[in-house]
């Protein structure tokens, strides 16, 4: 053994012995109520020797064999400084799986820190930390298994970067996700990791599963995760690890601004379908859930919930299907209720659109579906039922079949509309693109009204393909004219990607037949004409003085637009600004 392996295994003992570690603890930020939601409980060696990061310590306790001893100290010092410190909200507490699987794993011990520090089972999660590859697969179940019977919850760390993420989430079907920190760095200006958070989000929904982002240390990381709808945050953004962290978090650092109510919105939220509901803690014996369901009959369910927190639901036909078997009173009439709950039933905000839910719970694997519970923030509020949903949506889809385009299915004149009149009322800065096809008519003339059809369904996939429709509005006035009404900053670059496109798409429909980017055709009256291929002329009005809005007529602007816009020859934008200065944009 060298000097510098004897020196790290010296240090490794005097620590172990000496319990030389320092716990600090991070908060993890609910976006929902804008509040702490919990702590991740972390180490730090002894400061000024090699071992202080945990990478180095957790390594040299790994070739010493002493790695599970570490791991059980670190548990017992962060429950306790936990308690001490009398924190707020969750504890996240980190475990290797080597540790569980390891031959000398102390059973219950964990649970007598929790008890010694006056924590509630429910308020702890057991975060995964995938350090090394898990091969046995089924002991980890089984040791998961024990944890949850405790009342424990358990989140796999590091989604990403581990050696086998995926396969772990699959497996072991935790409570939470912790996305790496590789995929939230730069997360704004990336539309790849945007994708990949998308798609997680969108497993975790369809699997009962929370989300948290580790790493978020920018503003613009942070407003990109809350827009792709992230409601757990950590990271230096909101704060740094700290021996003794913050009990609440800066009002600055949220949002600055306030959603504007969607009045007159054609897509209602999902609070319309609210009924009230029974909810009980999740230590409730389950005797006591028993007697609530035999003096209620009427009552399909019971939310379970801990410190304000939901946690799943007791779904009657299957409570008693265990409550009325064969000593089923005896044997598990004393055992809290927590460990009869279904996790798996889809919490959602009563703010959501009635769409956005529907396609949660029609995208979701494994997931009770025919009731879900609604939340104000992270509060519970009540419960709908997925037949009430699809009644509204239904009626919802009639109603805006009535004023969608038919070819296109996009919004007509009534709803665009009505939705001009929404951003006026309240004032809030917009451009307005007025989309139109030019040299459309002789096309349509020479290769008939099909292929014409086509092109105008073209332009709508454009739109749609490079718009998001959650944060702007596409619409179809009619004939080959479009309308967007934009609400991001970033509008022009989308324009000019929709003009590339269609110049790049639109060569394809000629067949052929241009020379020299003109078409050479008869007219109706047998005469030969020379016609320049299709272009999109787009005609922007900027709107970004709110007090101005009175004096504007939106029509009469519009058509100023439009108009210079199809002066130009090829697809053109032009900018025109009724309260500020004119602008060309090839």
């Amino acid at each position: 053994m060298n000097s510098s392996n004897s020196m790290r295994y010296s240090l490794v003992d005097s620590i172990l012995q000496q319990k030389n570690l320092t716990v600090l603890f991070q908060p993890i930020v609910c976006l929902r109520n804008q509040s702490i939601y919990g702590y991740e409980g972390l180490i730090r060696g002894p400061a000024n020797t090699i071992l202080y990061t945990p990478t180095m310590l957790f390594d040299a306790a790994t070739e010493c064999g002493c790695l599970a001893q570490l791991d059980f100290l670190c548990r017992e010092l962060v429950i306790m400084q936990f308690s001490r410190l009398n924190l707020p909200g969750h504890l996240f507490i980190n475990v290797d799986p080597i540790s569980i699987l390891h031959e000398n794993y102390r059973e219950g011990k964990t649970l007598d820190w929790i008890k010694q520090g006056g924590i509630a089972s429910s308020r702890v999660v057991i975060e995964l930390t995938e350090t090394h590859p898990v091969e046995d697969i089924p002991l980890m179940q089984k040791a998961l298994a024990h944890y949850r019977n405790m009342g424990f919850r358990v989140a796999l760390d590091d989604l990403g970067a581990g050696y086998a993420g995926l396969k772990l989430w699959s497996e072991i079907k935790p409570d939470i996700v912790k996305v790496d920190r590789h995929f939230i760095q730069g997360v704004d200006e990336d539309r790849t990791k945007q994708q990949f958070i998308s798609n997680i989000i969108s497993t975790a929904t369809s699997m009962g599963c929370k989300i948290i982002t580790e790493g978020t240390e920018t503003e613009g990381e942070y407003a990109t995760l809350r827009k792709l709808g992230i409601e757990l945050i950590q990271g230096y953004y909101f704060s740094r690890p700290k021996s003794i962290p913050p009990l609440e978090i800066s009002p600055s650092l949220f949002r600055k601004e306030e959603r504007q109510p969607e009045e007159d919105s054609d897509s209602p939220t999902v609070n319309i379908l609210l009924q009230p509901t029974i909810s009980t803690d999740a230590m409730t014996r389950v005797l006591t859930v028993g007697e609530i369901f035999t003096d209620t009959p009427d009552v399909e369910s019971i939310v379970v919930v801990h410190d304000n927190e939901v946690l799943g639901m007791v779904l009657k036909k299957n409570f008693m299907n265990m409550y009325a078997s064969l000593y089923g009173k005896e044997l598990y009439g004393k055992e809290p209720i927590l460990k009869f709950m279904n996790r798996n039933i889809l919490q959602v905000d009563k703010t959501l659109s009635l769409e956005e839910v529907s396609y949660r719970l029609t995208t979701s694997l494994d997931q009770y579906t025919e009731e879900f519970i609604l939340l104000d923030g992270c509060r519970l509020v009540g419960k709908a039922r997925l037949i009430d949903l699809l009644h509204e949506i239904t009626k919802l889809k009639v109603n805006r079949a009535r004023y969608a385009n038919p070819l296109t299915l996009l919004p007509g004149n009534v709803p665009i509309h009505k939705q001009l009149q929404k951003l006026f009322k309240q004032q809030l800065p917009l451009t307005i693109c007025y989309f139109d096809l030019d040299n459309f008519k002789p096309f349509n003339d020479i290769f008939g009204f099909s292929k014409g059809d086509d092109v105008i369904i073209l332009v709508a996939e454009l739109l749609q393909d490079n718009i998001d429709v959650k944060t702007n509005f596409v619409g179809h006035i009619g004939g080959d004219d479009f309308v967007v009404i934009f609400r991001e900053s970033r509008w022009k670059a989308k324009v000019r990607t929709i003009l590339q496109q269609f110049d790049h798409r639109i060569k394809a429909f000629y067949n052929g037949r241009m020379q020299d980017d003109k078409l050479i055709a008869t007219n109706r009256q047998g005469n030969a004409c020379t016609y320049d291929r299709m272009g999109l002329s787009v005609g922007a009005v900027v709107i970004d003085q709110p007090a101005g809005f009175k004096d504007i007529d939106l029509s009469e602007e519009a058509a100023i637009a439009k108009h210079h816009a199809k002066c130009r020859q090829g697809s053109f934008l032009y900018i025109h600004q009724p309260l500020g200065e004119e602008q060309t944009v090839s």
